[in-house]
């Protein structure tokens, strides 16, 4: 194992450590400061290298099909049924026998997830009743990739899952309410809130059993939470813009504007206690997460309020500006702070 990596595993056990309890910060932060990462992660971009060729190489071959063969459903679903199988098979091939290419093995499982989310689909379209209810194959997708996920030990099938359930959730308030569109990207975004304030407590859960019954499944806990966090953060943006739009029978919904002072109120303490909370455990998504969308909503709200009684010259500078100033400053606290 490489000085980085090591470093990383050891960061990573310290600030498990603190979560827990178990270590106090000053001991945590000298601890911490014995084992820099400095340097470039050439392993995560390996990574992400490796999804986008898996998914590029299967596109290809899909557009060649097209080209060479001719075109029918159920020869796309056989195929697409095959590749699925030999995805996941090869994955789990690679995972038992390479040990180094475990990362390979777990992008082929999920490009695997993929095919299956086309499969369901093509069947969907060659087996179609009429009713136009297609959140309903991804609620199946759904349900198939959250159990493949923990089957395969797979973190990112479970990100998959995270993505699949934003769709559905969001198609079916969608279809259920008889718009027949997924409007604005997120329908309902009250119930986006309601959604993630479970997927948070599953994330509690589940961070409190990794040390237990869930030990196979380490790590799995921070997906949960990722996804909670940020379908909160959407739906609080939305509600702190427009209200609780929850009614179609409007060209456009009325909200008040101590309404939308309440979701304000209530998205600025929320990362205002991510913030917190992330410097407290540190955990680094928190603090992510609360800074980045503490931002956000300062520029909504100066772009929704302040930026056309000012004009566009004097908005553009005052935003330009608060956004060099910003940068400014944290570049001087990563200096300050030994932070790379």
């Amino acid at each position: 194992m490489n000085p980085q990596s090591r470093n990383r595993r050891v960061r990573r056990e310290l600030e498990e450590l603190l979560r827990e309890g178990l270590l106090e910060p000053a001991i945590h932060q000298k601890l911490r400061e014995r084992y820099p990462t400095e340097g470039w992660d050439w392993r995560s971009l390996g990574r992400w290298f490796l999804i986008f060729g898996a998914i590029s190489v299967m596109a290809g071959l899909a557009i060649l099909g097209r080209t060479l063969f001719e075109f029918t459903l159920p020869k796309l679903a056989v195929a697409l049924g095959v590749a699925m199988v030999a995805s996941l098979g090869g994955g789990q091939w690679l995972k038992r026998t390479r040990p180094l290419l475990v990362w390979t093995g777990l992008s082929l499982e999920l490009l695997g997830g993929l095919l299956l989310i086309g499969l369901t689909f093509t069947l969907g379209t060659i087996y179609s009743t009429g009713s136009g209810n297609w959140p309903a194959l991804l609620l199946i997708d759904l349900a198939l990739l959250l159990g493949l996920g923990y089957a395969l030990r797979n973190v990112l099938l479970l990100v998959l899952s995270a993505v699949v359930f934003f769709s559905w959730f969001g198609g079916f308030t969608g279809y259920a309410s008889g718009w027949g569109a997924y409007w604005f990207g997120m329908n309902y975004p009250l119930r986006f809130l309601m959604a993630a304030i479970v997927m948070i407590a599953v994330a509690v859960i589940h961070q409190q059993s990794e040390a237990g019954p869930l030990a196979r499944y380490r790590g799995f806990c921070k997906v949960w939470l990722s996804a909670g966090l940020f379908f909160a953060e959407m739906a609080l943006w939305l509600l702190a813009l427009f209200g609780n739009f929850d009614q179609a029978s409007d060209w456009w919904y009325r909200s008040s504007a101590a309404e939308r002072v309440l979701f304000n109120g209530l998205w600025a303490g929320l990362n205002v206690a991510l913030v917190w909370l992330g410097a407290r455990w540190a955990m680094r998504m928190l603090t992510g997460y609360g800074a980045t969308f503490l931002v956000i909503q300062i520029y909504t709200l100066f772009f929704a309020h302040l930026a056309e009684p000012l004009g566009l010259l004097p908005s553009l500078l005052i935003a330009g500006g608060g956004a060099l100033a910003l940068t400014f400053w944290l570049e001087q606290q990563r200096r300050g702070t030994g932070i790379r």
